[in-house]
């Protein structure tokens, strides 16, 4: 009942914000938060595609090398230059070896198990196997390196063209409010609780309102985080989806991301 009486002062007399009483499609374009959020979003798609044909053509080179590796080998032996070991929690253990074949010096890079690295020094022998037809290719003892994974670049292409698909939602769904949302007297009925970033700033609220559909029907909406909502009890003024009014918004919107295009009349001259 308290809901009733807080909407239906509002409803008398209610005039809608400028611009709203157009009839709709109404005409919008993007605010330059909109752009922002429109160059990001394509960026996150371009890097998506380019990430997935880059790791792509890694995982086929690693693929056909493995296989060189695995099925046309020579032995030989060469000599470790270098000790070291990787950073992060394994400290894995690296060394790089040198070899000549036909007096021609070939360098590489090899994880070694911490067993085998700790007993080794700079000089010490090591057994190498090599390509005959690619002597580049080479691995130390039996520990062949694994090939980039062919679901890799598959996974990361579409994570990241799917965050960019996923930051266009916001302004397809403000675009489409403002095009063809149905204005409507609301009421603030709640502040959730507050919230915070990853590093303790403060966000904002989350905004719960009540509005009245054309039909008389109640209806409940909430938005946020917002930083400044207005008041408990605010009368303030919403947009909603005629067809699904789960799909609304206070209006303005508090982070606008599109913007009604101005619409002027110009009278002939006499």
């Amino acid at each position: 009942m308290k809901s009733s009486i807080l909407l239906q002062q509002p409803r008398i007399g209610w005039i809608p914000p400028d611009g709203l009483d157009h009839s709709r499609p109404r005409a919008v374009r993007l605010t330059v938060r909109g752009k922002a959020l429109v160059a990001l979003a394509l960026a996150l798609l371009s890097a998506g595609i380019v990430a997935g044909v880059l790791l792509e053509t890694v995982a086929v080179r690693e693929a056909r090398e493995s296989r060189l590796l695995l099925r046309e080998t020579v032995p030989t032996s060469g000599v470790v230059t270098r000790l070291w070991r990787g950073k992060g929690e394994n400290r894995q253990p690296w060394i790089t070896y040198r070899f000549q074949i036909w007096r021609q010096t070939y360098d590489n890079d090899a994880k070694i198990p911490l067993g085998i690295w700790q007993n080794l020094r700079i000089g010490s022998t090591v057994p190498v196997h090599f390509v005959p037809s690619h002597p580049d290719l080479s691995y130390a003892y039996d520990y062949v390196k694994m090939p980039l994974p062919s679901w890799v670049p598959l996974v990361v292409g579409f994570s990241l063209a799917f965050c960019g698909s996923f930051a266009f939602l916001p302004l397809l769904r403000q675009r489409h409010l403002l095009s063809e949302g149905r204005p409507t007297p609301g009421t603030v009925t709640k502040h959730g609780r507050l919230q915070r970033g990853s590093h303790g700033e403060k966000l904002g609220v989350k905004l719960y309102y009540d509005f009245y559909l054309l039909s008389g029907a109640l209806a409940h909406g909430k938005v946020g985080p917002i930083k400044n909502p207005p008041p408990i009890g605010s009368a303030v003024s919403v947009l909603y989806d005629a067809e699904n009014p789960q799909i609304s918004a206070p209006y303005p919107f508090p982070s606008p991301l599109v913007r009604l295009v101005v619409q002027r009349s110009f009278s002939r001259p006499a």
